[in-house]
């Protein structure tokens, strides 16, 4: 039968139960065929195919995805359609959730990520591609405590860092009228927190990054080193703007993002000598005029160049910089050459708070412990 995309992608969305174009492109190939010059051959449609049909037929497209959404919350069992197309948000437990989330303030970005999680936990796996195989699928309008439990115990025994996946569960459990107490599902920090622990690039390689950046682009350059030797965010980074700098004590003040509810934070930021030399100060209003979109293509194009062996592990390549400065800074030397790795004087110069630098970079070793109380014996 020849190919008629009028009546076979509506038909493939049916008979798969799915909106994705390349799954439709691989059942018409299978399932349509064209004869030229008395051959017969499969139809040889792609997913961009699919892709610009759908677009093209914005009202067929919604149908269908409304009708699959419709399939799939009427469905007594429970199946795989239920996460995909949207349809996992439309069930009452989790539109109800997000809806309170939403009314608390929390950022739409974040109730995404959330989300996610819990999708995560209802189909069994874990972070790092890891999947729990006697898991099956569950309904999260019956994800239970004891269902809770088992995903925690899971992810620790294979050495998963929890805390987070932890939160989410208390929280969207407790939405839903499960009484969860912190023996149930600690809030804790595992004893090894420091999820970005190992996620360290030397000083000799930052600068040779920074080197690549250079010679790309001038201005992406110069916001990368304001935002490695600042620890300032992306935001704050490209809305910095000369009218804030002090010329005389070299110094910037940027406005720093809080929460949905209130204010930006204001920040001021101190310009060591090396960074001042390197500061556009001819430079009259937007102090890095780049596009977000731009600087981190700049930024991950130099990181495949020169640290390609971790590149793939940074979701955010701009929120590298800060990363670094915690850690570099994290393991600044003393004098006498032992390591600080003062949690508090770095969590303020940041912005931090000791909590987030435990949990993002882990505790100091006891041997750095002991190095700094000896130290600090001598001086009282």
């Amino acid at each position: 039968m020849k190919y008629k995309p009028s009546r076979d992608i509506p038909f493939a969305v049916q008979e798969l139960r799915t909106m994705s174009p390349s799954a439709i492109a691989e059942w018409i190939r299978g399932h349509r065929t064209e004869t030229h010059k008395g051959i017969t051959t499969q139809w040889t449609i792609t997913s961009q195919a699919v892709t610009m049909w759908l677009s093209r037929n914005l009202e067929v497209a919604e149908e269908l995805e409304q009708g699959l959404k419709d399939r799939e919350l009427d469905r007594v069992s429970i199946s795989t359609g239920i996460f995909e197309n949207g349809v996992f948000r439309e069930i009452e437990p989790v539109k109800k959730w997000i809806m309170e989330l939403t009314n608390r303030g929390v950022k739409p970005v974040i109730i995404d990520t959330w989300v996610n999680a819990i999708k995560h936990v209802c189909k069994g796996e874990l972070p790092k591609g890891n999947v729990i195989a006697s898991w099956g699928l569950k309904h999260p309008s019956k994800l239970t405590l004891e269902d809770a439990k088992a995903f925690i115990y899971e992810a620790k025994t294979r050495g998963i860092h929890s805390r987070r996946i932890r939160l989410v569960l208390r929280n969207f459990l407790s939405s839903r009228g499960i009484v969860v107490k912190s023996t149930d599902i600690s809030g804790e920090l595992e004893e090894d927190a420091g999820q970005f622990a190992d996620l360290y690039v030397s000083r000799e390689k930052v600068y040779e990054l920074l080197a690549e950046i250079k010679s790309m682009n001038l201005v992406a350059y110069q916001a990368s080193f304001f935002a490695y030797k600042t620890a300032s965010r992306i935001h704050a980074t490209l809305n910095a703007d000369s009218q804030f700098l002090n010329y005389e004590e070299h110094k910037l003040t940027v406005f720093e993002k809080s929460s949905s509810r209130k204010a930006k934070k204001k920040v001021i930021k101190l310009l060591p000598d090396d960074l001042w030399k390197e500061m556009p100060l001819d430079r009259k209003g937007l102090l890095f005029p780049i596009e977000e979109s731009k600087i981190n293509e700049i930024i991950r194009t130099a990181m495949k160049k020169v640290i390609p062996e971790i590149e793939p592990r940074i979701t955010r390549p701009f929120h590298f910089w800060r990363h670094m400065y915690a850690q570099h800074m994290l393991r600044s030397k003393n004098p006498d050459g032992s390591i600080q790795w003062n949690t508090g004087l770095v969590a303020r110069t940041g912005n931090w708070s000791v909590e987030a630098l435990e949990r993002y970079y882990g505790k100091a070793d006891q041997a750095i412990v002991d190095d700094y109380q000896r130290n600090m014996a001598l001086k009282i």
